[in-house]
């Protein structure tokens, strides 16, 4: 390409001009900031704590060579010979497992070059390359990743006394060598460590006192001359603040914290396991005058039905989990008469009522006492709004810890669902496809990302891992036992039923409130209202794939296409997914679809990170009565332990919140991604250009509600499951 079509397209673009930027993006190797770090407090350790561990995420990405000039199969007259040489590679090195996770489909040998090639960030060029990428480059050396340990860090200067004064901390630390020691002479070839142990074993396991030790985000000093650098990277909840507001649960069955978390419903009529009555409905403030049957008839009542987690949250637990239990609970929201808001009203935090009469009376003494211990059907009152008020924000708890837990399940569950698909992909699709250099961001990190959450267990110390390990005891799913109500074996179980409720097209086809009357009634739905990226991705798609694609038998004719199609569908079992397409349109869909999958799909909000109410565990095996005269320490006991919060809180980071705007979001490609057909630029503008404009609509509306919702902004929606 000549300077000058360079510099058209530069201007075309709006790309920024060479300069000192660009000089930095040359530098390829992972970046963290090597800066002294400043949190509020003067401890003993501080200067040890300011030089903490330079582990982040995501700062890593590898210069590679350019894509050859792409064609299909069918039209390529150059490099036929090594297209089927590269096809024969792929089949032998990418191949589907189906023993490692009965009832899922994975990859078999993850240590291939496919594989391994895919799980970073892979530019291909510099700024000459054209991609403007909302002017955030993500290859500079001054970006550091996410800080993984930088929360822990700054939580035990902020509480060290708290900490190196509690009772058998010496103990402690001898239990954790020990463990260590004891697995080198179990297995002295390989060593590994659960990433969380060292916390969980060192902090306290003591309930926290106040809500300044259930807070784990970290503080900075303001006159740091990095602060903002280091502040932005631990955003806190925009309802952190108001995590005791009778308004919050509402607001997140309506923002959820994942996109295919959807268990909200109309309650058209009465349940008989869940028998609220009119005096209790009246109880909630705003419905004092309302009439139960009249608000249902009316369609102003909705549900929030944990019912198909009721298997779960009552299996066999994992008893070194400080005690932490979920309930498959019942809530019931309304919209008051003449308004369009919705509110929590009453909460029953399991599936089976307690009923009045003399033995169910007795029951119900005797549980308070002993609590519901392995209780396949433990009975729990219905508590609303009006009854006493810590008895309510325990009641809450209940459900937002299961909320994050389905959120969770959720979010594994779309890992597990999609891991076929880059497998049909690489045994199928050449470099030579110009499918490849639309899709292999957007494939980026999943089967990597999916081994080591389930089969790779914490962190090796020493030796080389084995390929697959123990399903139940691998990054995530290991970490479940020790931070949730769940063991590993329930979780993964329950991740593999939720896999199979997926359909392709039919979970990549967003919600429009608006063509159902009763969800309509709902003023401010942020799940449906700001999600309108299909249109979005679906106009990029087109037109890309058309710069190839000039017939539908075009599309009929690629036998590249035909088989990643096929086989996705029959060796991948992707649930939906088409085996065939003989259309463009037809081929749009699909490809529109994985894209929204892997992006749009696969958003997680940082509900987990806030302990004050989205933990993984509800730390209470007694049922909550709501005439009991409860206190704030009766709510705090219910929170998770300090060593417990510390743990989950660090370990979510590795799960939710981009470091900042447009860090590898949607939208965004790596330098030189299309340098191979300078047709795709005046297409990629257009396609960030519209994502731009949706993030700044979101980020308006957000200015005028309560409380923000990210989730569904481009700016922060990963461009692949990176994550």
């Amino acid at each position: 390409m000549s300077d000058n079509k360079i510099e058209e397209l530069r201007k075309l673009l709006n790309v920024p001009e060479k300069g000192a930027e660009e000089a930095a993006a040359q530098q390829r190797s992972a970046r963290f900031f090597n800066k002294p770090r400043c949190h509020d407090g003067l401890s003993p350790i501080a200067q040890l704590l300011q030089g903490g561990p330079e582990v982040g995420l995501g700062g890593d990405e590898k210069l590679t060579p350019g894509y050859p000039p792409v064609s299909l199969p069918q039209h390529d007259t150059v490099s036929t010979d090594a297209r089927a040489r590269a096809l024969v590679k792929a089949r032998g090195d990418n191949t589907y497992e189906y023993l490692e996770l009965p009832g899922a489909v994975v990859h078999g040998n993850v240590t291939c070059d496919d594989v391994q090639n895919a799980k970073i960030w892979r530019h291909r060029g510099a700024l000459d390359e054209l991609e403007y990428n909302f002017g955030v480059d993500d290859a500079s050396e001054y970006f550091s990743g996410v800080r993984l340990f930088e929360g822990t860090i700054a939580y035990i200067e902020k509480n060290f006394w708290t900490i190196v004064t509690s009772e058998g901390i010496a103990a402690k630390i001898s239990k954790l060598l020990t463990a260590v020691y004891s697995q080198w002479v179990d297995s002295p070839e390989v060593i590994s460590i659960e990433i969380m142990d060292p916390i969980l074993v060192l902090l306290p396991s003591r309930k926290c006192n106040n809500l300044q030790e259930l807070d784990f985000y970290p503080t900075f000093c303001t006159t740091h001359p990095y602060y903002e650098d280091r502040i932005k990277q631990w955003p806190r909840a925009p309802y952190d603040r108001d995590h005791q507001s009778d308004d919050l649960v509402s607001w997140l069955v309506t923002a959820t914290p994942t996109p295919v978390f959807n268990y909200l419903k109309p309650f058209t009529a009465h349940q008989s396991n869940f028998p609220i009555t009119n005096e209790q409905f009246r109880r909630a403030p705003g419905f004092e005058l309302d009439d139960l049957d009249q608000a249902m008839a009316q369609g102003r009542l909705f549900l929030l039905d944990f019912k198909d987690f009721h298997k779960e949250t009552v299996a066999a637990r994992n008893w070194d989990n400080w005690g932490a239990r979920l309930h498959a609970g019942i809530t019931l929201f309304a919209i008051p008469q003449g308004s369009k808001q919705l509110k929590t009203v009453a909460i029953q935090p399991t599936q089976t009522p307690q009923h009045s009469g003399f033995w169910e009376d007795i029951g119900w003494f005797f549980l308070g006492i002993f609590g519901y211990g392995g209780n396949k059907n433990p009975p729990s009152k219905i508590i609303t709004a009006g009854d006493n008020y810590w008895a309510w924000q325990m009641a809450k708890s209940s459900v937002t810890t299961m909320l994050s837990m389905a959120g969770v399940v959720d979010h594994l569950s779309t890992h597990v669902y999609l891991g076929p698909i880059p497998i049909a992909y690489f045994r199928n699709i050449t470099e030579y496809h110009p499918l490849r250099p639309l899709l292999d961001t957007h494939l980026m990190a999943l089967v990597t990302n999916n081994h080591t959450g389930i089969f790779e267990v914490g962190a090796t110390l020493a030796g080389q891992p084995a390929t697959y390990g123990n399903p139940f005891n691998g990054l995530l799913t290991g970490a479940i036992e020790r931070l949730s109500g769940f063991s590993s074996e329930t979780f993964v179980m329950s991740t593999l039923r939720r896999k199979n409720h997926y359909h392709f097209f039919e979970h990549s086809t967003p919600v429009d409130k608006n063509s159902d009357p009763i969800l309509a009634q709902i003023d401010d739905y942020p799940q449906h209202d700001d999600n309108k990226l299909m249109p979005i991705i679906r106009e990029w798609v087109d037109g890309y794939l058309r710069l190839y694609y000039h017939s539908d038998a075009d599309v009929v004719n690629d036998e590249e296409l035909k088989m990643f199609l096929y086989e996705t569908n029959h060796f991948g079992q992707v649930k939906g997914f088409p085996s065939r397409a003989d259309t463009i349109e037809e081929l749009v869909n699909i490809v529109s679809s994985i894209i929204y999958w892997m992006s749009v799909n696969h958003g997680f909000a940082s509900l987990v990170s806030n302990m004050k109410i989205g933990s993984l565990g509800f730390y209470r095996d007694h049922p909550i009565d709501p005439n009991v005269g409860y206190t704030e320490r009766d709510w705090l006991n219910v929170c998770p332990p300090m060593n417990v919060g510390a743990g989950l809180f660090f370990f979510s980071r590795i799960f939710t919140d981009l470091p900042e705007d447009w860090h590898r979001s949607l939208g965004k490609y790596p330098k030189g991604q299309f340098k191979h057909d300078p047709n795709v630029y005046p297409l990629l503008d257009v396609f960030q250009t519209s994502l731009k404009a949706l993030d700044d609509e979101i980020r308006e509306k957000n200015g005028r509600r309560r409380w923000s919702y990210d989730l569904r902004m481009p700016s922060t929606i990963t461009v692949s499951p990176w994550n």
